[in-house]
Order: structure tokens, then sequence, then C-alpha cells
């Protein structure tokens, strides 16, 4: 119970789903008694929102380990998958947008939908503003050098995009691909060839374009592989899944817990 309400006020700042279920291949985490020390934890890349929810989730379950959450560490391993999805109004008649039309209308001034295929209407973009020392990975793969145009509205929280969108016809925004929002809908994207949906199976492919794998770095040592341990679990997934991300593909967790002598 504490557990749960820990995650509820981590992420109360966004709009929780449990849309995509976890492998039941994945073992519910055993703690480790009277485990203690500490190691260093960072994403590579990993948003930090999950490295808090990840870590705060560890702690109450080993509270005698610390967690130094952004150094240097020794072992990197697949934990997640993330995928970016790009997000309209629900009323919107596009279904689809290239990554080169959706580049335009977030570094051009006072772009138009007919940049996109769509009627003459204005566009309204919204971005999430990244915090400090977090990059923005749609702004990274879609825009590359280039800055968002002086008319992006950048808000500090997905939830607070996602409200903006469902009041705004003409808004564009994107968020993590297992968020969901009334009154708004997520786009397939190209990449100069098909369209392809956010969905859990695209992302697994690579054929989504906005999608990776979600790193993460720690030490190995007992601590550390305690850490690990927690994050190729039942619950360390289940974190993933309710902050947005989909869960790691057992495949690739069986190869990582292999590589870390988990199993």
């Amino acid at each position: 119970m504490k557990r749960h309400a820990l995650l509820i006020a981590l992420l109360s700042s966004t709009v929780l789903s449990h849309a995509h279920a976890v492998d039941e291949r994945y073992k519910e985490y055993a703690p480790r008694p009277g485990l203690s020390g500490e190691a260093s934890v960072a994403g590579a890349p990993a948003p930090a929102r999950l490295m808090l929810l990840w870590s705060m989730s560890f702690h109450m379950l080993q509270p005698q380990t610390v967690l130094r959450i952004g150094a240097g560490s020794d072992v990197k391993v697949k934990t997640a998958v993330e995928a970016i999805a790009v997000l309209v109004h629900e009323k919107n008649p596009l279904s689809c947008i290239s990554r080169d039309e959706l580049k335009r209308l977030y570094t051009e001034e006072n772009p138009s939908w007919d940049m996109a295929g769509g009627a003459a209407a204005s566009v309204a973009p919204l971005a999430r503003k990244a915090e400090e020392g977090e990059s923005d990975f749609f702004a990274g793969e879609v825009l590359g050098d280039a800055p968002f145009a002086g008319g992006v509205s950048l808000v500090p929280r997905y939830s607070d995009l996602l409200d903006r969108l469902a009041e705004t016809p003409g808004g564009i925004g994107y968020a993590p691909a297992g968020y969901r929002g009334k009154g708004v809908k997520a786009l397939r994207l190209s990449d100069g060839g098909e369209c392809v949906p956010p969905s859990a199976s695209a992302a697994y492919r690579a054929e989504y374009p906005l999608s990776r794998f979600v790193y993460v770095e720690s030490d190995r040592n007992e601590a550390g592989l305690a850490f690990f341990d927690y994050v190729l679990s039942q619950e360390g997934q289940r974190d993933a899944v309710i902050a947005g991300f989909y869960s790691l593909p057992w495949t690739f967790a069986a190869e990582e817990r292999k590589k870390l002598g988990l199993d």
C-alpha cells in the first residue's frame, strides 16, 4: 500500500496507464535481508522521472541502501523501451505525419496545417519543458540542432500538455506513448516511408521512428546488482509502464539478467 501511494505521489503530474501488460516471466523482486551499502546509478539514457521512481521504489524495499543518481558506473543494461507519441486534438482529421513535417511545425514561425497535408489553419505547437540535466528525446530526434520556434508553448508536465491539447483543436504535442488523455489522439509517424503507430510491437521492432531502449548504468557491487534485480522484476517493469514506458521484452531482460549473474 505504501509503495502504491508513493507511485501515485511521484506521478501525480502524469496520466497513469496500465494498458501495457508486463510479461509474466518476470519474477517478483525478492528483497535481500540486511542488504546495505551504496551504488551509483545513472540513465544512459533514462529520463530523470523514471530513475527517481525506480530508485525510491527500490529504497522502500531495501531501506539500508543508498543510491547516488547521476554518477558514473561500471555496467550498462537495457531496462525498458521508450516511445514518444505525437498527439493532436481528437477531432483533428490528420492521421499521419512525417518527421520532416513535424520538424517544420516546431521550428518555423506561424506554422500551418497545410505544411503537413492538412487545411490552411494555424498550428499551436506544445512541448514539455525538460528538467535541468534531462535531455528531450523528441527535440533531439526531430529537431536535431534546431531550436524550438518562438511560438512553441513550453509546459512543465505532460499532464498539462495533454490538458492543453484537449482544449486546443489546432494543437500538437508529444508524450510517452503509454500515457492516455481524453480528447486527444496519437498520430502515426513516417520517417519517409510507411506510417507507423506508436505501439509496443512497433517500438520493439524498431519500426516506430521515435523509439529507443532505456539504458541504466550502475556499479557492479551488491547494492548495484540488487537495484538491477529490482528494475528487471515485475515491480520494476510495472513502474516503467506506470511512468508511460513499455516494459523491456523478456528476451532482452533474460540476456541482461544472465550477463549480471542474477539468474
